[in-house]
């Protein structure tokens, strides 16, 4: 079956990305070979319009067939890097050394040292891409913090109980003002205490309110740990996909002075109970560092698929 590639065209483009993703999940046997829903709307409510800022028809590339059914789609997360969707139905070696040729071609960009580079992500096992790129000159990045370790939660076995650390509450975020502490304690968790990333995510918390513009937004899911006096002291917020019934945590952080109190765990097993409430099969959150899988570890347990880069150097 011919298969043919074309750049992005509309907002029409990202439902049927959506679509494409939820099938090819379900598929995959509720693995994430591919994108997680959930990872896509972030990207695209929050990542790519307030900080990525990249021409949608030069970045995302689709592959139909004949009949107009996505056989892969490529995206970018981050200048230089490429993600790509396949169909387990259409997945060829020469499909995927295509999208790595149109990922080379349009996603390059220059490292720090000015050599254009392109960064292509495969799971560990995938023995059919690895050979693919070792064979158009790429090396896997052995540096850790590169790879992204995907913990999964079956949630059809027993949640541990967490008890809740002393002097805090754990509860779905609240309104008003509250969305203010969130966007603080976002800067503060992610940017190593600066109180000056804090007060800017505070000052415009537009790039807050783009999240929640999302399609599987749901305040109910966004977990905080509200200290004594009243600062957001941890948060997950939980994206969780009904037709696949699957669930994606992004982000999770602790504010550095709230840190070895508990609270990560306690807000991640917050969610997990929701999760199990409402019917979901699986959980899954994504680490880089030895401390956030640390974390995840000790709360989704051992069962994990590991996404690789492999990087080419012109």
């Amino acid at each position: 079956m011919k298969i043919t590639m074309r750049p992005y065209r509309s907002e029409e483009d990202y439902w049927r990305m959506r679509q494409f993703l939820r099938d090819v999940m379900l598929l995959n046997d509720l693995h994430q070979h591919s994108w997680h829903v959930a990872r896509l709307d972030y990207w695209w409510w929050f990542i790519q319009p307030d900080l990525e800022k990249m021409e949608l028809e030069k970045s995302i590339f689709f592959w139909e067939t004949e009949t107009g059914e996505v056989a892969a789609i490529l995206n970018p997360e981050g200048k230089g890097q490429a993600y790509l969707q396949t169909h387990p139905r259409y997945r060829t070696p020469e499909l995927e050394e295509e999208m790595i040729v149109t990922a080379e071609r349009y996603l390059k960009h220059p490292n720090r040292k000015g050599r254009q580079r392109t960064l292509v992500f495969a799971d560990s096992k995938d023995t059919l891409r690895h050979d693919i790129l070792k064979q158009r000159g790429y090396q896997k990045v052995e540096r850790p913090e590169t790879c992204e370790t995907i913990h999964m939660f079956p949630l059809d076995i027993e949640i541990t109980e967490v008890k809740t650390p002393s002097g805090y509450t754990i509860r779905a975020m609240g309104h008003g003002l509250e969305l203010l502490e969130r966007c603080y304690a976002s800067g503060l968790g992610f940017h190593d205490d600066d109180i000056n990333v804090a007060r800017e995510n505070r000052d415009d918390p537009t790039w807050y309110h783009h999240i929640q513009n999302a399609p599987l937004y749901r305040r109910d899911l966004d977990i905080v740990a509200i200290a004594n006096d009243g600062s957001v002291a941890s948060f997950c917020t939980v994206w969780f996909d009904d037709v696949t019934r699957t669930a994606y945590f992004e982000p999770v952080a602790t504010v550095p002075k709230h840190q070895r109190h508990g609270l990560g765990k306690a807000v991640l097993t917050e969610g997990l109970k929701r999760l199990n409430m409402m019917g979901a099969k699986i959980a899954t959150v994504g680490g880089y560092s030895n401390a956030a899988n640390g974390l995840y570890f000790s709360v989704f347990g051992e069962e994990y698929d590991l996404l690789q880069p492999w990087e080419k150097l012109d």
